[in-house]
């Protein structure tokens, strides 16, 4: 009977300390209220400021080689004869960059796999962090398409292709390289390459290193690297039946005030959460990210605004939107509502208002490059 009040005693003490340390665990989930305090000060000093460079928070600017071709990547340009052109020069230059982005594109394709996978193998081998990173075993491509498992790899073998490349790569060992080459980046200054070494020390997530992560994440944001602040939205907020829940008011105008930050600086990603049906249609927002060229402009305009924009200015930003992405898909189906077709709309004048920012980087995944976040 001893033995049994024993066994009772310390079934209730074991039920105490679980219950204890559950507690204790609730107790230290993060609070986005309690990022607020944190946020204060850098808040008050930038939500007034708007940038006159429309440039200030892009990956590359104009005068950057690398420019053209993700500006077509990040608009979504159908692939075409002159683009791999575009891509196979700056390939022969050297440009590593370059040789990756096009490398992670064509990888989807049996055909051109193993050209793909040894261009990444012969960067990575040259010290590239961002080829060992998307061969390493934390890279989607590198699961999706290169181990044998893939059913395109057999295909391949079938037909008689190149499939050295199974199980040579994405390894934790590779991962581990990149860390290493990103750390040296991160000592020169990168800021990609700092904001990936926080996020692989897990501090985005620790609640104990709370006040760190939102430390680096203004210091990010200062230097106009707005990425990890779009991070912290997604983090902070959740989707319910197609809608944004933020965890309190509080929270929500205090992240709607760090968008509005980024969005004065031209970061296009940051309008998307910004603008809903209650923004005006001649508003800042509207007017900026036309600027920037956005396709963001051409879908949603017409999805919030469609009743209250004239014939002219539907049919106007068809055009314009034509102008700039081709054929692909609009918000709006305004051409053929009613014939403009003597209609002066300016279209080169407009075009050549534009100034796109580039907001998509390496780390970005090629399923959707227009997405960029």
């Amino acid at each position: 009977m001893s033995v049994y009040k024993n066994l009772i005693k310390i079934s209730f003490l074991l039920f105490i300390v679980i219950a204890i340390s559950a507690c204790k665990e609730k107790e230290k989930a993060i609070n986005p209220e309690d990022d607020i305090p944190l946020f204060k000060e850098f808040i008050e000093e930038n939500i007034n400021k708007v940038a006159d460079d429309p440039y200030i928070s892009s990956t590359v600017k104009p005068d950057d080689e690398m420019y053209e071709v993700m500006l077509k990547l990040q608009r979504g340009i159908p692939w075409s004869d002159s683009r791999e052109e575009e891509f196979n020069r700056l390939i022969e230059k050297g440009n590593t960059q370059a040789t990756i982005l096009h490398a992670r594109m064509a990888i989807i394709n049996i055909l051109e796999r193993s050209l793909a996978i040894s261009r990444l193998a012969k960067a990575m081998s040259e010290g590239n962090p961002y080829a060992a990173y998307w061969l390493s075993n934390k890279s989607s491509i590198c699961l999706s398409y290169i181990g044998s498992k893939n059913l395109g790899n057999k295909v391949a073998k079938d037909l008689g292709l190149d499939t050295s490349y199974e199980n040579k790569y994405c390894t934790e060992e590779i991962y581990q390289k990149a860390v290493e080459g990103f750390k040296k980046l991160a000592a020169e200054g990168d800021l990609r390459a700092q904001y990936f070494l926080l996020k692989d020390k897990g501090l985005d997530t620790s609640v104990e290193k709370r006040e760190e992560y939102i430390r680096e994440v203004i210091r990010f944001a200062e230097f106009h690297y707005y990425r990890p602040l779009i991070d912290y939205y997604f983090n902070i907020t959740k989707v319910e039946d197609g809608k944004t829940v933020f965890y309190s008011p509080r929270s929500e105008v205090q992240v709607k005030k760090l968008l509005k930050i980024a969005a004065n600086n031209n970061y296009i990603p940051a309008f998307v959460f910004l603008i809903d049906k209650n923004t005006p249609k001649d508003d800042f927002l509207y007017n900026r990210l036309k600027m920037l060229g956005a396709w963001h402009y051409f879908w949603s305009r017409p999805y919030y605004k469609e009743k209250s924009l004239s014939p002219k200015e539907q049919y106007c930003d068809a055009k314009l939107y034509k102008s700039i992405f081709g054929d692909r898909f609009f918000g709006g189906s305004y051409e053929g509502k009613i014939d403009m077709s003597n209609l002066n709309c300016n279209i080169s004048e407009q075009l050549n208002s534009i100034e796109s920012m580039i907001y998509i980087d390496y780390f970005t995944k090629s399923d959707d490059w227009s997405r960029g976040y």
